[in-house]
């Protein structure tokens, strides 16, 4: 049974983007620095200012993302509201916190439960041993996040551009 259930986390593993192109023993490495976690639904996992140390693999469930905004209405009255960004599943083998694996600053957004959820927990500290350790396999794990952060910036830029548009053209009628 133990078996199973080892060769189905490593199934699950393999289709997480950061950890796509990793053999056997090299996902059996990482998993020794994560550490299972669950949140109850309603939880808030990360907040948004709060220094984050931390990334997190979802294994079951699922979490929206929002930020706040301010908004000015004339010169004195200022309003804080959340805005839900997205949603991640871990069907779709969801990531998130990992610039925190990489530099400490503030949490850009927050991230709560919207179900009971089990995620995998990586430290920095434990992720820069491991990457000290083992070379090959950091580098390959930091190639697969540089390529996810890429892909995330390019879409943040292609929804500023039509964010920028559309207040163009809004502004011009």
């Amino acid at each position: 049974m133990r078996g199973k259930r080892i060769m189905e986390e490593m199934v699950f593993l393999k289709e997480v983007p950061i950890l796509r192109d990793l053999d056997e023993e090299e996902l059996r490495q990482f998993l020794r620095i994560a550490r299972r976690v669950r949140f109850p639904r309603g939880a808030a996992i990360l907040t948004e200012g709060q220094t984050g140390d931390v990334m997190y693999i979802m294994e079951e469930g699922t979490v929206e993302i929002s930020k706040t905004l301010v908004l000015l209405k004339g010169q004195e009255d200022v309003r804080d509201r959340d805005k839900v960004l997205t949603k991640l599943s871990a069907e779709n083998h969801a990531i998130f916190g990992e610039v925190a694996l990489f530099e400490q600053s503030k949490r850009t957004a927050t991230v709560t439960a919207l179900t009971d959820c089990s995620l995998l927990e990586i430290s920095k500290a434990d992720f820069v041993r491991l990457a000290e350790e083992q070379p090959r396999l950091g580098y390959k794990i930091t190639r697969n996040i540089a390529q996810l952060l890429c892909s995330r910036l390019r879409k943040a830029d292609e929804d500023t551009v039509k964010l920028t548009t559309a207040l163009s053209l809004a502004l011009s009628r």
